[in-house]
């Protein structure tokens, strides 16, 4: 069967932006509490997990993740989710929970529910799971939220005391803050993986090199720097970026892009960083490591 190009296109976004729709209207669940969510489940019986129920309300951090981070959800929801999973899903140890307690066992929706509340995919901290909210946050421009997040499993990682873990990301911290299956994890990638693409804003854009910085005050130095190193075009970098008034972020824009020292020619972008041709980073030497500065200078947003 042959489909023109063009038609296929046509196809799937009609039914990207159908499906988009319908989560974004018929899976928003409101509380009497006053705090809305995402539903992101349904059980084997078809009933929707998510919402108020007789032993109190329901709300996954996984559900709202999805939405926040495929675009599905608007402006008002992204933060009317922060709001609730602070009320609903915070850790009184700092990390956020895969679940609120549903108190009951749950058969037709899956085994994580005969766990104790606070173990394994019951309602622990999973590093995986957060470090994906944290990501979604700061790409929805939620920087400060996005930090809150992503800085909570450091702080519990680092707690040794409590953790009982070497620093790193584990699996998960149980109900007591305890850090286990610590090499059974990808949320280290995913934590490199949004500290460099999304924290710093370093990533390729159609071949190009773009800098996008989500930075917050405090993640710049007393001297108003925040530094990375990587590589891009076979190339290795070392990015600073200066921050001297410590504006958050939403308040700067990369304002003038220096290399080994020497201003380099660069495309703004609509969101407050910009982007310099490949061709560029791949005229530097490549066994030496090249020095990239970016100055952040009060947006006139």
């Amino acid at each position: 069967m042959s489909v023109p190009v063009e038609a296929l296109v046509r196809d799937l976004r009609a039914k990207a932006i159908w499906l988009s729709d319908r989560v974004r209207t018929r899976e928003w669940v409101r509380s009497k509490s006053g705090f809305s969510w995402f539903n992101g489940y349904y059980d084997n019986e078809g009933r929707r997990v998510e919402g108020d129920h007789s032993k109190g309300a329901r709300m996954t951090l996984t559900g709202q993740v999805f939405p926040l981070l495929s675009g599905v959800a608007d402006e008002a929801q992204c933060r009317e989710v922060w709001r609730s999973a602070k009320k609903l899903l915070r850790s009184p140890l700092g990390g956020f929970r895969l679940n609120t307690d549903f108190k009951e066992l749950q058969p037709a929706l899956g085994r994580a529910f005969s766990f104790a509340y606070g173990d394994k995919e019951n309602g622990a901290v999973f590093s995986h799971m957060e470090v994906m909210f944290a990501n979604a946050l700061y790409r929805r421009g939620m920087a400060a939220e996005g930090r809150e997040a992503f800085s909570a499993l450091y702080r519990m990682s680092v707690d040794t005391d409590r953790s009982r873990l070497y620093p790193g990301l584990p699996e998960y911290f149980n109900g007591e803050g305890r850090g286990l299956y610590h090499y059974l994890t990808g949320s280290a990638s995913w934590y490199v993986l949004t500290l460099l693409t999304v924290v710093f804003g370093v990533r390729g854009q159609w071949g190009d090199l773009l800098l996008d910085p989500r930075l917050m005050p405090e993640d710049f130095s007393k001297a108003g720097e925040a530094s990375v190193e990587t590589s891009f075009a076979g190339r290795r970098l070392k990015i600073v970026f200066h921050n001297p008034e410590r504006l958050s972020h939403g308040r700067y824009r990369v304002g003038e892009v220096l290399l080994n020292g020497a201003p380099a020619a660069f495309h703004p972008t609509a969101e407050g960083g910009v982007t310099l041709p490949r061709s560029t980073i791949e005229s530097l030497p490549p066994k030496k490591e090249s020095i990239l500065e970016a100055r952040l200078e009060r947006s006139l947003r």
